[in-house]
Formats: C-alpha cells, structure tokens, sequence
C-alpha cells in the first residue's frame, strides 16, 4: 500500500476470507479518496451491504506496519518476502 501511495494515489486496504488460501488483502486505489461502499447493485448472490462494509473493517492485527516503498532499485517486497520464510525454514 505504501507504494501505491508514493506513486501518487489514495489507497484503501480491504481483505477477504479466499476458502482454501485463508485471508487475502487488496489495496483500492485512486487519485481521490474511495468511500466504502455502502450499497451493492441488486442481484448479487453472496455480496450484501453488511458484507462489504466487513471487507473494509480491519482487525488490529491487520494494521498498517512501517515498510519500506518497493522500488525497482531495491525490491522491498522480495527482502520482506525472504525475510519471512526465513523464519520457517529453519
């Protein structure tokens, strides 16, 4: 998300349970502040007002931690990456 901000946009961070991969987290972007959504167009068969407002509704295990912008010269998100299995490769 840091990234998408230093390019120049407005970011907001969602999640969603992906059955058989666990959570998973996007980032939406713009170049104004995104509203969370507080209607979903009739007809949808899963996604209801409640569940998208939830999808913006962040645990505080899920807050914003100081990184590093991701750069081509310098591959943050690899270094973080490696980081990370190291602690589960041992």
């Amino acid at each position: 998300m840091r990234s998408i901000e230093a390019a120049g946009f407005v970011a907001r961070p969602y999640h969603a349970l992906v059955p058989s991969f666990g959570e998973w987290g996007f980032v939406l972007a713009g170049r104004e502040a995104l509203p969370i959504p507080a209607h979903v167009p009739p007809g949808l068969k899963y996604l209801t007002d409640p569940t998208v407002a939830s999808l913006f509704d962040l645990a505080p295990d899920m807050s914003a931690v100081p990184v590093e912008v991701n750069r081509l010269n310098n591959q943050m998100l690899v270094r973080y990456y490696e980081e990370e299995w190291q602690r589960w490769a041992r």
